[in-house]
């Protein structure tokens, strides 16, 4: 089975996602996970593949010009489109291995 799972934010975001991704790979599930490139140390701790997602969660907080609220359809916009695009990718590439181990199998 292959698990696709995706989050942003801080590491009340992001921590339980990890935990679950490490108890799917656990159970033989192929696992990644989309979240914001700060967190790419800490997946690589548990050995859970990562995909950057967005920029910076911190970046966004901290840095910068400071966000408003009229910053939040663009900004969620933008990660939505970003989702969307790894899903696809995601889709196709375990598409891929199914098939390709069906047909070994078979």
């Amino acid at each position: 089975m292959c698990v696709l799972l995706s989050t942003y934010g801080s590491r009340g975001d992001v921590e339980p996602i990890m935990g679950l991704a490490v108890r799917l790979r656990e159970l033989g599930a192929e696992v990644r996970v989309c979240a914001p490139p700060d967190f790419a140390e800490q997946f690589d701790r548990v050995g859970v593949p990562m995909v950057a997602l967005g920029p910076s969660a911190r970046e966004l907080v901290y840095g910068g010009k400071p966000l408003t609220p009229s910053d939040a359809p663009r900004v969620a916009a933008d990660l939505a489109g970003q989702n969307i695009s790894l899903i696809a990718l995601w889709s196709q590439i375990s598409n891929t291995t199914t098939r390709s181990t069906k047909h070994n199998e078979g």
